[in-house]
């Protein structure tokens, strides 16, 4: 049986979302793909990630094979990267695009400090995440598109609301 330890998640879009990638790098870690297993062998790495602005941070700690996550600000992480607040952050990881990172360090959307070089083999970690869907399903997500669409339109929409009523 797959237990999921507790934890400390914010209600912050970013907090959740970096909590999420940590639960499927835990099931990756303790899963049987070897692509992923030698992405993680011979490595003793803390990557941080988070937004000072919006006072969230989490860290990856990759030891040897094994993963864990923890919330909260690591006492010395090999890489951090840190958004100027956690909806930026949110856009970057998901698009899947790491020229936008670049980008996003020119216009000081996110700076990182440590080895630059760990943002390539994350990169590489994160190919995983997002696990393969089945061909029989692809249907029924194309079909979704246009509400996902209209929801994410209506979020927007209610959000902007809410941020011109707490004068943000």
């Amino acid at each position: 049986m797959f237990t999921i330890p507790v934890l400390n998640i914010k209600v912050d879009a970013l907090d959740g979302l970096l909590a999420a990638v940590g639960y499927r790098l835990s099931m990756l870690a303790d899963s049987d793909n070897e692509e992923f297993t030698k992405l993680l062998a011979d490595r003793d790495v803390t990557i941080q990630l988070g937004s000072k602005a919006d006072d969230v941070a989490r860290y990856y700690h990759f030891n040897n094979g094994e993963f864990s996550q923890h919330a909260g600000v690591a006492d010395k992480a090999d890489l951090s990267i840190d958004f100027k607040d956690s909806m930026t952050g949110v856009k970057l990881l998901t698009g899947g695009d790491l020229s936008a990172f670049m980008t996003a360090i020119q216009d000081k959307d996110m700076s990182m400090e440590g080895d630059y070089s760990l943002l390539m083999w994350f990169n590489k970690i994160a190919k995983h995440i997002v696990p393969e869907i089945p061909e029989e399903f692809k249907p029924y997500i194309q079909q979704a598109k246009p509400y996902v669409y209209q929801a994410q339109q209506f979020a927007q929409h209610w959000i902007g609301v809410a941020k011109h009523k707490l004068g943000k």
